[in-house]
């Protein structure tokens, strides 16, 4: 019963919150075990919020001194993001309305331990992560996608290299979108994913 995986994943979103009162062993413990487990299965299940929390309080448990130094690193920028983010989501929102696209936009900064895993994988420093901050759209059809893409192109000058579509390639697991990177009128990089509905 699928009301079981959700009871439990609340459960332990609430224990990893309350997690600072247990002994250090059980801290990483659970940690450990909320990151190879919980966390997959919150992603899973599409509970993307759930999924991001539980990562980034596991981050903070059992790598504490490089969690505290991706944060301070992040911190003096965080105020920009914010306000690139709010001005890139109401530019969109205002030139697809006028386009007479039906599209749902959201944005979010990416979550520490995203950045954490792509700067060990990848081997980066934190200047060559383009997409500390990103913004979603949603639209009815496949075409709409395209005309997005382009409009989105027009307002701002995408990176060279830095444009997947997953949409002509879905990825192995099905994935489909288009993503894309562009630089913000303050010089920011931001990442647009535009998918249908549907695909998300």
């Amino acid at each position: 019963d699928v009301r079981v995986v959700i009871i439990k994943l609340a459960d332990r979103l609430h224990n990893m919150r309350t997690l600072e009162y247990c002994c250090e062993e059980k801290r990483i413990r659970k940690a450990k075990e909320t990151l190879e487990v919980y966390a997959p299965l919150a992603h899973r299940f599409g509970m993307g919020a759930i999924k991001c929390e539980l990562e980034d309080l596991c981050f903070m448990y059992i790598w504490p001194e490089e969690y505290r130094k991706l944060k301070s690193a992040i911190a003096p920028q965080q105020a920009e993001h914010m306000r690139t983010l709010n001005t890139v989501i109401a530019t969109v929102e205002e030139q697809l309305a006028a386009s007479g696209i039906e599209a749902q936009v959201s944005g979010r900064p990416k979550h520490l331990y995203s950045i954490y895993k792509k700067l060990v994988k990848q081997n980066k420093e934190l200047e060559e992560i383009y997409d500390l901050i990103a913004v979603r759209v949603l639209v009815n059809t496949k075409e709409d996608c395209y005309a997005v893409l382009g409009i989105v192109h027009s307002l701002w000058k995408p990176m060279p290299g830095r444009f997947k579509d997953y949409i002509a390639r879905p990825k192995a697991n099905g994935y489909q979108s288009l993503h894309s990177t562009l630089l913000g009128d303050q010089g920011m990089p931001f990442e647009v994913q535009i998918r249908t509905h549907e695909m998300h």
